[in-house]
């Protein structure tokens, strides 16, 4: 059985070209992200140190776990939630607060 793809005039094994496809398809992805990211909010250092005292602010660290853990830069107001399951913990933050994510 021939496990080769022809491309044009090149004769590429399947994995190569799982690996190129895999590639394009992650590259894509990446920059689509970035745009998106292009559309949040967001607010200084010095932004935040005003809203720590504020009653009506949550601040709200979603770093992954092991981000989290093993940085000694950590907000002591902050509340840490699991970015992976934001569905079980958003309805507990009341609608009137505004979170501060990071």
């Amino acid at each position: 059985m021939d496990k080769s793809i022809l491309i044009g005039d090149k004769i590429i094994g399947r994995f190569a070209f799982a690996c190129i496809t895999f590639l394009l398809i992650f590259s894509w992805a990446r920059f689509s992200v970035a745009d998106n990211l292009k559309n949040v909010p967001s607010i200084s250092i010095h932004q935040v140190k005003e809203l720590l005292n504020n009653s009506n602010v949550v601040i709200v660290d979603v770093r992954k776990y092991q981000n989290w853990w093993r940085s000694n830069k950590k907000i002591l107001s902050a509340v840490r939630e699991n970015p992976s399951k934001v569905g079980q913990w958003v309805q507990k933050y009341p609608k009137n607060k505004s979170l501060i994510f990071y």
